[in-house]
């Protein structure tokens, strides 16, 4: 089986865990199953020629950052459940304050720029994009004849 069956697959598995999850009322659960679906579909996403490159490590530092801040908003969950907080982040619950300002800007800018900025040298590379292009004209050409 190839890299990239091999992690359709695993993404399936997790999908079908985060549904039983969420039917069971397991929101922790839920919630790091998530992280990693997400970071499994980052990895899909970069593979090139079968191989994981640098989206390996992209989908690592997705899936460690998302967990840590899960387990963040969970402990503050915890704490405060049916209560109100003594103190607030910048006006913030604590655990909203994770989610939202750090979750975001941990997963969202770091890993997607950095995907975006990695894509047209690792993944798509311009000589493969005209080697496609090239491709494609051939084909053109063979069936106007």
């Amino acid at each position: 089986m190839d890299v990239r069956t091999k992690i359709i697959v695993c993404i399936g598995i997790t999908a079908l865990i985060m549904l039983v999850a969420a039917l069971v009322n397991a929101w922790a659960l839920f919630g790091y199953l998530m992280a990693l679906n997400l970071s499994l579909w980052l990895a899909l996403a970069s593979i090139r020629e079968n191989k994981l490159e640098v989206g390996k490590w992209l989908a690592l530092a997705s899936f460690i950052i998302w967990s840590i801040c899960l387990t963040g908003i969970f402990y503050y969950w915890q704490i405060y459940y049916k209560k109100v907080p003594d103190f607030t982040i910048l006006g913030m619950h604590p655990g909203f304050f994770l989610l939202f300002p750090v979750m975001w800007l941990l997963t969202f800018i770091p890993v997607t720029l950095s995907y975006a900025l990695l894509f047209s040298r690792v993944v798509l590379r311009d000589e493969d994009w005209n080697e496609f292009l090239r491709k494609v004209k051939k084909e053109e050409v063979k069936q106007n004849e």
